[in-house]
This record gives structure tokens, C-alpha cells and sequence, in this order.
């Protein structure tokens, strides 16, 4: 049986690059960055989600511009190879930021279109959304002030327009409201590799919860 590798080979993640970012996709497919945020709530998932679910969503056309079988099998190989990437890393619940992400040092810039950290989190936010209902169905009473608070950091640079949502809709229960959104934004920084473990962790959980009922025969009420 063929060894999945771990993580994806810089040729892979060059032409996988490449082929999100041409002018030539179709309107709304995810670039690199937002696809590794996509990713990432699929790996993190209360529930498996086949692939035959997720794949459609990364373009507005399901067939993504391929120009002929050779190009689709690459595109979907290397596709496939990052999403492994992105479950080994949910998987072990690291800290470190996704391949080729990293934070402006000026932090509005985190909010550009280009930038690494607003595009994983743009995917991150389209997933998180999609898959509510799921997380709905099985996150208990106990888990959803950390889901909660995990999710905000994770898509507070999606947008400048919702980061400043979450600043505003936090000011009556922060310890210093007098803090500015420079600071906020600081300390959303700092608090997003830990967000990421504790969202993958959530996710995790309850998908192993899940198995061990299933695997006992425990019936769902």
C-alpha cells in the first residue's frame, strides 16, 4: 500500500499555487491560502465530509477550467496532498502557522486581498459556515464559549469590516475596553496559532466521541 507523505513537495505546492491563482479559474475559486482555511474546517469536522462533498466548493465551476484529463488528475493529486497536510497538522494539533502563511508586520495589511493570513482565513470562515449546522448538531453546551471564541480569532482577518464587529461586540465584557483596535488586533495575533489547536481539538474530540459511541453501539437520542 502506497505511503501518504505528510506533507505536500514544493513542486506540488507550486503547481497547485499556480493553477488556484490563474486569472483564467473560474469566479470564486479558492486561492492557495484560502483553500488550506477551507481545508482546515473539513479536517477539523465533527463529522467526516467526503471529499465528492467538499471538492465542488473550491470553484464556482465544478470542473475548475481543466484544460484535459493530465491537468485534472495533477490539480486533483495535489489538491488531495494538501489536504492530508492540513489533517496531519489538525491531527497532531500544531501550533504552527499554515505553509507559506505568516502576519504583516503592520496588521491592517493582514486584512489586504493578497494577503496570506486574510486568505486562510476568508477560506476558513467559508467553511466554518458551511459546516454550522454540523458543529450545531453535536458541539455541547460546554464547548461552545471556546468553539466561539476560537471562530472569531480564526476569521477576524477575513474582513476589516467584521474584525471590527468582533472589537466592537466585545468592548462591555473586556477587562481594559479601553484598548484600541490596534491593540485587539494585536492580541488576536498572538492568540491565533492557539485558537487553531483548540478549534482542531473541539472538532477532533467530538468526531472521537462519535467513533467510540458508534463503536459500542451506543444509541444517539
Amino acid at each position: 500500500m502506497k505511503r501518504i507523505p505528510k506533507t505536500m513537495t514544493k513542486i506540488e505546492t507550486r503547481q497547485l499555487t499556480e493553477f488556484l491563482g490563474n486569472p483564467e479559474r473560474p469566479t470564486g475559486t479558492l486561492r492557495f491560502h484560502e483553500l488550506q482555511g477551507f481545508l482546515f474546517t473539513i479536517a477539523s469536522s465533527p463529522e467526516t465530509i467526503p471529499a465528492s462533498e467538499w471538492l465542488p466548493l473550491i470553484s464556482d465551476d465544478k470542473n475548475f477550467g481543466f484544460t484535459g484529463e493530465d491537468e485534472a488528475q495533477q490539480i486533483l493529486n495535489c489538491i488531495m496532498a494538501l489536504y492530508n497536510e492540513v489533517n496531519t497538522a489538525v491531527m497532531e494539533r500544531s501550533q504552527n502557522l499554515p505553509r507559506g502563511c505568516s502576519f504583516a508586520d503592520d496588521l491592517s495589511d493582514n486584512f489586504d486581498e493578497n494577503s496570506s493570513i486574510g486568505q486562510w482565513s476568508r477560506g476558513f470562515l467559508f467553511g466554518h459556515d458551511w459546516l454550522a449546522e454540523v458543529w450545531e448538531e453535536y458541539l455541547i453546551e460546554e464547548m461552545e464559549e471556546e468553539c466561539g471564541a476560537a471562530m472569531m480569532v480564526l476569521s477576524f482577518f477575513s474582513s476589516r469590516q467584521l474584525a471590527e464587529a468582533f472589537f466592537d461586540d466585545g468592548k462591555s465584557t473586556r477587562e481594559n475596553p479601553d484598548k484600541s483596535f490596534e491593540q485587539f488586533a494585536e492580541t488576536i495575533k498572538e492568540l491565533f496559532p492557539s485558537a487553531m489547536v483548540s478549534y482542531a481539538h473541539l472538532g477532533r474530540t467530538i468526531f472521537e466521541a462519535l467513533l467510540d459511541e458508534n463503536a459500542a453501539g451506543v444509541p444517539r437520542h
